[in-house]
C-alpha cells in the first residue's frame, strides 16, 4: 500500500517496502530536480531507519505502519520516519566504533545515518527520527 501524498509515504513493517521507499525518493528527486548525487546517501539514511523501525520499533510484526516524510527546503532534504513503536532512549546508543562494540552487530544504522546527515533529532518518546541532507 502506498500513500504519497505532500511527500509522506505510508509503508508496511516489512524489508520489501523498501523498494517503494526507494521509488519514493526518486521521485521527489526527480520531481524538484535535485541532484541526483545524493539520492544515495538520502536513501541510505532511510533505508537504515526503516530497518531499525521493523526490527526495533516494531519487532518485525508487519502489521504496523511506518511514515517516511519528506520536506524540502531549497535543496535541504528532511526526512522524518515515524513507527508505531514503542520507541527508545537516543541517549543511551552506544558508539559503535569504541573497541569493546566492534564486533556487535546492532547500533550501526544510527551511526551511519549520525555520520551522514547534517542535523539529526528524536522526538521525546524515540519512536520517530527526523535528519537532514544538504543537497546542493
Amino acid at each position: 500500500m502506498i500513500k504519497s501524498s505532500r511527500n509522506i509515504l505510508v509503508i508496511d513493517s516489512k524489508k520489501s517496502e523498501l523498494k517503494k521507499v526507494e521509488s519514493f525518493l526518486k521521485e521527489i528527486f526527480a520531481k524538484h530536480g535535485l541532484p541526483i548525487d545524493h539520492l544515495n546517501k538520502v536513501f541510505l539514511c532511510v533505508s537504515e531507519a526503516v530497518i531499525n523501525s521493523i526490527e526495533h520499533g516494531h519487532k518485525h510484526d508487519a502489521n504496523k505502519k511506518i511514515k517516511v516524510q519528506v520536506r524540502l527546503k531549497n535543496h535541504d532534504v528532511s526526512i522524518i520516519i515515524t513507527d508505531e513503536g514503542e520507541g527508545f532512549d537516543f541517549k543511551a546508543i552506544a558508539d559503535p566504533t569504541e573497541i569493546h562494540n566492534l564486533k556487535k552487530e546492532s547500533g550501526r544504522g544510527i551511526h551511519i545515518i549520525r555520520s551522514i546527515c547534517d542535523v539529526l533529532k528524536y522526538n521525546e518518546k524515540g519512536n520517530s527520527i527526523q535528519f537532514q541532507i544538504k543537497c546542493s
